[in-house]
Protein backbone atom coordinates (compact mmCIF):
# COMPACT_ATOMS: atom_id res chain seq x y z
CA UNK A 1 0.00 0.00 0.00
CA UNK A 2 2.62 1.93 0.62
CA UNK A 3 3.77 2.06 -3.03
CA UNK A 4 0.93 3.32 -4.20
CA UNK A 5 0.66 5.76 -1.72
CA UNK A 6 3.69 7.11 -3.37
CA UNK A 7 1.90 6.86 -6.41
CA UNK A 8 -0.53 9.25 -5.58
CA UNK A 9 1.04 11.53 -3.47
CA UNK A 10 4.46 12.18 -5.37
CA UNK A 11 3.27 10.85 -8.86
CA UNK A 12 5.96 13.04 -10.57
CA UNK A 13 8.68 10.35 -9.19
CA UNK A 14 7.05 7.02 -9.91
CA UNK A 15 7.61 4.68 -12.96
CA UNK A 16 4.16 3.60 -14.61
CA UNK A 17 3.41 0.49 -13.01
CA UNK A 18 1.57 -2.68 -15.37
CA UNK A 19 -1.59 -3.80 -14.37
CA UNK A 20 -4.41 -6.71 -15.13
CA UNK A 21 -8.43 -7.19 -14.61
CA UNK A 22 -8.74 -9.13 -11.40
CA UNK A 23 -9.22 -12.55 -12.42
CA UNK A 24 -7.26 -11.98 -15.68
CA UNK A 25 -3.26 -12.25 -15.24
CA UNK A 26 -3.10 -13.27 -18.78
CA UNK A 27 -2.99 -9.47 -19.51
CA UNK A 28 0.07 -9.32 -18.15
CA UNK A 29 2.57 -8.34 -20.82
CA UNK A 30 -0.06 -8.87 -23.34
CA UNK A 31 -1.98 -5.79 -25.48
CA UNK A 32 -4.71 -5.56 -22.49
CA UNK A 33 -2.05 -5.05 -19.94
CA UNK A 34 -3.17 -1.68 -18.06
CA UNK A 35 -0.62 1.04 -16.72
CA UNK A 36 -0.96 3.83 -14.75
CA UNK A 37 1.60 6.21 -12.62
CA UNK A 38 -0.30 9.07 -11.17
CA UNK A 39 -0.08 11.11 -13.81
CA UNK A 40 -1.66 8.60 -16.91
CA UNK A 41 -3.88 5.77 -17.32
CA UNK A 42 -3.42 3.92 -19.78
CA UNK A 43 -6.46 1.54 -19.69
CA UNK A 44 -4.80 -1.43 -21.98
CA UNK A 45 -5.97 -2.42 -25.90
CA UNK A 46 -7.32 0.15 -27.52
CA UNK A 47 -8.24 2.52 -24.63
CA UNK A 48 -5.90 5.70 -25.36
CA UNK A 49 -3.45 7.29 -22.97
CA UNK A 50 -5.63 9.57 -20.35
CA UNK A 51 -3.37 12.19 -18.80
CA UNK A 52 -4.79 13.05 -15.19
CA UNK A 53 -4.85 16.44 -14.33
CA UNK A 54 -6.14 18.89 -11.44
CA UNK A 55 -5.45 16.03 -8.59
CA UNK A 56 -7.06 16.53 -5.51
CA UNK A 57 -6.44 13.83 -2.66
CA UNK A 58 -9.75 12.43 -0.62
CA UNK A 59 -9.42 13.38 2.52
CA UNK A 60 -8.61 9.99 5.02
CA UNK A 61 -8.28 7.69 1.99
CA UNK A 62 -6.03 6.56 -0.22
CA UNK A 63 -7.26 8.05 -3.74
CA UNK A 64 -7.11 11.03 -5.91
CA UNK A 65 -9.46 12.54 -8.10
CA UNK A 66 -8.24 13.76 -11.36
CA UNK A 67 -9.56 15.54 -14.42
CA UNK A 68 -8.56 13.46 -17.29
CA UNK A 69 -7.38 14.46 -20.96
CA UNK A 70 -6.83 11.75 -23.70
CA UNK A 71 -3.67 12.63 -24.47
CA UNK A 72 -2.94 10.00 -27.10
CA UNK A 73 -1.57 10.70 -30.94
CA UNK A 74 -1.78 14.43 -30.84
CA UNK A 75 -5.74 15.01 -29.16
CA UNK A 76 -6.04 16.85 -25.82
CA UNK A 77 -10.08 16.10 -25.94
CA UNK A 78 -11.49 16.15 -22.08
CA UNK A 79 -12.01 12.36 -20.75
CA UNK A 80 -13.98 13.63 -17.58
CA UNK A 81 -12.92 12.72 -13.87
CA UNK A 82 -10.98 9.87 -13.08
CA UNK A 83 -11.24 8.99 -9.46
CA UNK A 84 -8.12 6.48 -8.53
CA UNK A 85 -8.08 4.39 -5.01
CA UNK A 86 -5.55 1.48 -3.53
CA UNK A 87 -5.26 -0.56 -0.43
CA UNK A 88 -5.13 -3.94 0.28
CA UNK A 89 -8.32 -5.93 -0.80
CA UNK A 90 -10.35 -7.43 2.19
CA UNK A 91 -12.83 -9.71 2.63
CA UNK A 92 -15.24 -10.77 5.16
CA UNK A 93 -13.08 -13.93 6.33
CA UNK A 94 -9.53 -13.11 6.50
CA UNK A 95 -6.38 -10.73 6.17
CA UNK A 96 -5.80 -8.52 3.33
CA UNK A 97 -5.78 -10.38 -0.15
CA UNK A 98 -3.15 -8.12 -1.41
CA UNK A 99 -3.15 -4.97 -2.87
CA UNK A 100 -5.96 -3.39 -5.74
CA UNK A 101 -6.24 -0.24 -8.00
CA UNK A 102 -9.51 0.92 -8.60
CA UNK A 103 -9.88 3.04 -11.40
CA UNK A 104 -13.16 5.02 -12.01
CA UNK A 105 -14.47 6.77 -15.07
CA UNK A 106 -17.78 8.16 -16.42
CA UNK A 107 -17.64 4.77 -18.18
CA UNK A 108 -17.59 2.48 -15.55
CA UNK A 109 -15.41 0.89 -12.57
CA UNK A 110 -12.25 -1.53 -13.06
CA UNK A 111 -10.67 -3.22 -10.27
CA UNK A 112 -6.69 -3.95 -11.25
CA UNK A 113 -4.75 -5.77 -9.38
CA UNK A 114 -0.25 -5.24 -10.09
CA UNK A 115 1.30 -7.76 -12.72
CA UNK A 116 4.23 -9.85 -11.38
Amino acid sequence: MRALAVLLVLPSVAAAEAYHDFGRPDQCGAYAESAYDGETWFSGGEGGLITLTEAQSVRGLNAALFEGVISEEGFNDPAGRVLVLGGPLLTSDGPPNGEVLVIQTEAGVRVLLPCP
